[in-house]
């Protein structure tokens, strides 16, 4: 049986971006009960994160293996801002955050993979070459020091690329891994921001192959960032599932849906109905 899982987005959803660890822990048997086989972890604001080294995370720990889910990665959501322009591009916060990070996952032998989003970036007025590549070189340098924290700690470093990120799309990304001379960095591929970004989605498994370590399967309809249930935007999921077969992605198959707190039941359950039976018929 394939492994479909929830994205923070399910948190999020029901219980808003202040989600806590209590609600996570408190809401894994209604995952399992629906059929849900993973979940991700995710700090979302900076000042919750010694929460979970503290408490939160053994809290949650116990609850998944009580209702038989994985953690199949944690997502540093905090981070967004360490990359959201220069002056937090150069800062070197981020490494003593990652440590806790580090520590948060320790407690969830099965998570491997940490994934840190890179959001639109606030550039200059009037950006120059010269200022580009600075500021791309920072963010070369700042990825390889995460990459080289996560992967001492025995885990993998993924990217989640928003619209807007300073590196650009896909391709940028590929020319960040050519610039830190690694095969590790990984890529968390969340659709929804790559058919917002108007990305050829469809080539983007073969594209990275097994660079792509997670999913966020959201829909939308090419023309705002949005987080829809697989199904109700304009993606050709048959087309999109059968690429990241093809490329040897072996799951899991994490869905990512913003909806209501009354409708989340509802739309995920849809949604890992959808995305299952696809996978079936594959």
């Amino acid at each position: 049986m394939q492994a479909i899982g929830v994205s923070p987005a399910y948190f999020i959803s029901r219980f808003t971006h202040r989600f806590t660890p209590d609600d996570v822990a408190g809401s894994l048997g209604e995952l399992a009960r629906q059929g849900f086989r993973t979940f991700q972890l995710e700090v979302f604001h900076r000042e919750n994160l010694e929460d979970w080294p503290a408490r939160g995370a053994g809290i949650v720990r116990r609850q998944s293996i009580d209702h038989g889910l994985q953690a199949s990665q944690f997502v540093a959501h905090f981070m967004l801002k360490e990359f959201a322009d220069r002056e937090n591009l150069i800062s070197t916060a981020a490494l003593e955050q990652m440590k806790m990070v580090i520590e948060i996952v320790d407690r969830f032998d099965e998570c491997r993979v940490i994934t840190v989003p890179l959001p639109a970036f606030q550039a200059e007025p009037v950006p120059t070459a010269e200022t580009y590549q600075r500021t791309f070189d920072h963010c070369v340098e700042k990825v390889g020091r995460l990459l080289a924290l996560v992967e001492d700690a025995g885990r993998r470093l993924a990217l989640e690329i928003l619209p807007s990120a300073l590196i650009g799309g896909i391709d940028g990304f590929m020319h960040l891994c050519n610039r830190l001379g690694t095969d590790s960095l990984g890529l968390n591929f969340d659709t929804g921001h790559a058919w917002a970004c108007k990305e050829n989605l469809y080539l983007i498994p073969a594209k990275l192959g097994p660079r792509i370590l997670g999913t966020h399967l959201c829909d939308n309809f090419g023309n705002e960032n949005l987080s829809l249930r697989p199904g109700a935007g304009s993606i050709d999921w048959p087309r999109i599932l059968a690429a990241l077969s093809t490329s040897g992605y072996p799951g899991p198959w994490d869905i990512e849906i913003i909806c209501q707190p009354h409708d989340t039941t509802r739309e995920y359950g849809t949604g890992r109905k959808f995305i299952e039976a696809l996978l079936n018929r594959s």
